[in-house]
């Protein structure tokens, strides 16, 4: 036994249970997956939103990075120039101190063997007289 519903009748039924699978069915399960789809889409925009600020953050860290070791190294190079001079100026004042201690000292054995010349000079008699008189035998 066929049952065989003439066209006329089976479109209305064919329509009647399409809406009311369209109720039922379809159209909770499409609202389901196009509120998935929203939030599929507002996570991944999130997710850009976070990587570009990541990625914004990252390149402000390096350029600070690179800012203050930029700085760093010019003051290292700038105490090294001070430390320089500084060195300079002590082997200056150093240079300066040894000339003025060797210029007195110069001057004070100048004025040393100018004393003994002249010490030798009155005594220079007296020694020549011992010393004739110690080969001659007698005062002279």
């Amino acid at each position: 036994m066929k049952l065989q519903l003439p066209f006329f009748v089976q479109v209305p039924l064919f329509l009647a249970l399409w809406m009311i699978l369209h109720r039922l069915w379809f159209g909770p399960a499409l609202k389901v997956i196009h509120e998935r789809a929203k939030r599929s889409e507002g996570a991944i925009a999130e997710a850009r939103t976070v990587q570009a600020e990541a990625e914004r953050l990252r390149a402000e860290h390096a350029a600070a990075l690179a800012e203050t070791r930029s700085e760093a190294q010019r003051e290292v190079q700038e105490m090294l120039r001070q430390a320089e001079a500084e060195q300079r100026r002590l082997i200056d004042t150093a240079t300066e101190d040894a000339h003025r201690h060797l210029s007195e000292a110069r001057g004070q054995i100048a004025e040393e063997v100018a004393t003994a010349r002249r010490t030798l000079r009155s005594e220079v008699e007296t020694i020549a007289r011992e010393v004739a008189r110690t080969i001659v035998g007698r005062a002279v």
